[in-house]
């Protein structure tokens, strides 16, 4: 007998837009692409190397021109003190759509970044970290709250939900997610300048997240999973 209920659970997690677990909830699919790497379907594993720079195109179907928006990317799975906790990546604002027939994203001057990009370095050998992009209608005379300027600098702990409840961000509009591991030995398709790697203990807290480039062939593992679990559910 079919199991319906566990069917459409594992159907859900397929379609998700942010990573299992991420405490916003997602939305329609974010079009993001890293270098040349379009991620699909959301969960999608990257290299270090297609991630070394912010994405080179965003798109959103849901979003038209007019105001601004603001762009999230928050990393759920620092590990700290024997758990795994949020890290900031990325947290711009005033970005726009000039155009409805690209729905394309147009990014403010990087330097007016509230966090600047922050390229996913796992430490090495630890498992893939689970990377959320969420897109978010920008409020009128939108700013940071006190008690979260500290954390745009150390970036660790990070709280995505309260940081949406305390600057009345409301539902995301879009959102998508990718998977990056460290392995010490990948190659990738993005050139970047070689850095400090992160920590080798996969139960430390790396000092620096920066970390060379590398590659990992992406993978549409979530499809393939989801699959199989039916078909083992059905027989």
């Amino acid at each position: 007998m079919v199991n319906w209920t566990f069917c459409a659970a594992l159907l859900s997690v397929a379609g998700a837009t942010v990573a299992p677990g991420f405490p916003v909830k997602g939305a329609p699919d974010l079009n993001v692409t890293w270098a040349d790497n379009n991620v699909s379907p959301p969960g999608e594993l990257l290299s270090r190397a297609d991630t070394a720079q912010p994405p080179t195109q965003i798109s959103s179907p849901v979003w038209t021109p007019g105001g601004y928006a603001i762009l999230m990317l928050v990393d759920l799975d620092v590990p700290r003190n024997n758990t795994r906790v949020q890290l900031l990546h990325w947290l711009t604002a005033n970005v726009t759509m000039p155009s409805t027939d690209t729905q394309t994203l147009k990014l403010a001057d990087s330097s007016l970044d509230l966090a600047p990009y922050r390229r996913p370095s796992p430490p090495l050998n630890d498992t893939a970290h689970k990377y959320t992009l969420l897109l978010f209608e920008q409020p009128e005379n939108f700013t940071v709250p006190a008690r979260y300027r500290s954390l745009l600098e150390s970036r660790v702990g990070w709280d995505a939900a309260g940081f949406v409840n305390a600057t009345g961000l409301g539902s995301a509009l879009a959102a998508n997610w990718i998977r990056v591991q460290n392995t010490g030995n990948e190659t990738g398709n993005a050139t970047a300048s070689a850095s400090p790697t992160a920590s080798s203990s996969p139960t430390s807290t790396p000092t620096d997240y920066s970390g060379k480039a590398g590659a990992i062939t992406p993978s549409a593992w979530l499809g393939t999973a989801v699959v199989a679990a039916l078909m083992a559910v059905m027989l």
